[in-house]
């Protein structure tokens, strides 16, 4: 069974955030195994400090954090991301999304690796010294945007511990096409994973399409992390709740069993993964 954690923006809604505690008793309560914390402002930020309490604390770990650089220009998230690394205990991995670049016209621009390049490098060998995960994670409406951006930059480096994070709804949303060459290509660069369901529908949360329980939507997460798993990742596992809203204990003990339903299928008909090349047909192809 993998590790499965959930992301903690589960616990953000338009009414405030639970408090740590909470986030962690809940996910306990609720079946998972960790919980990846957003740092995204200074009340996140001072939550760092607490992490090496969480195992004993509630029987979870903190299976990663999530920051942000604006671009290579800018100094003090770059600073803080530093101090992270030297000051964070029990937790490996940093998931790093790149939203700019000075050197960039456009998103995926490759033109601005050359100035962003740099800055990964000095993170990665910084990290390296502390044994922690650089795991570069790509973000919708990001210049770093792409899975494809993500692998290009990771590729440019190539250092042991400079490593990629698949999110399913990022994905989905650049791209979402041939997912068993894609996954089986990012697999053995790969430190987590996280899904959600989806549909390519306008969302609440600002982007053309929504995060929903893992076992709603169009995306099928059962073929999403068959392909995963039967590609060797051995790696944690998340599931996604921006923007969710509503009860959220009760949303994610049903996601958990969800995931553990999907886990026992994979193993119990893995033949079900066998896919054909046979899609929907589009009103066109049905005249035809």
């Amino acid at each position: 069974m993998s590790t499965l954690f959930a992301l903690d923006t589960w616990f953000y809604n338009s009414l405030g955030s639970y408090p740590f505690e909470a986030k962690c008793e809940i996910l306990a309560e609720t079946g998972f195994d960790g919980v990846n914390l957003t740092l995204w402002s200074e009340e996140s930020w001072a939550d760092v400090s607490r992490i090496a309490s969480v195992r004993d604390s509630f029987g979870i770990d903190v299976t990663g954090v999530y920051t942000s650089i604006a671009d290579d220009h800018d100094n003090e998230g770059i600073r803080r991301i530093h101090d992270l690394i030297d000051t964070m205990e029990d937790c490996s991995t940093i998931d790093l999304a790149v939203l700019g670049s000075s050197s960039a016209s456009a998103n995926s621009d490759a033109a601005g690796d050359a100035a962003v390049l740099p800055v990964i490098e000095r993170l990665t060998r910084a990290a390296a010294e502390r044994g922690i995960v650089l795991s570069l994670y790509h973000h919708i409406n990001s210049w770093m945007e792409t899975l494809g951006d993500a692998q290009r930059l990771r590729a440019a480096i190539d250092a042991p511990n400079l490593k990629l994070t698949f999110s399913s709804h990022h994905w989905y949303l650049t791209d979402g096409r041939r997912p068993r060459p894609t996954i089986e290509a990012v697999v053995p660069h790969l430190s987590a994973a996280n899904f959600c369901g989806s549909r390519r529908v306008p969302s609440d949360n600002g982007t053309a399409a929504t995060i929903e329980l893992l076992d709603e939507g169009e995306q099928d997460n059962f073929y999403l992390i068959g392909l995963l798993k039967n590609a060797g990742f051995e790696g944690p596992i998340g599931i996604q709740g921006f923007s969710m809203g509503g009860d959220v204990y009760s949303k994610l003990r049903r996601s958990a069993a969800a995931f553990r339903d999907i886990e026992a299928r994979i193993e119990a008909h893995p033949s079900w993964l066998d896919f054909r090349a046979d899609p929907i047909p589009s009103a066109r192809d049905e005249r035809a």
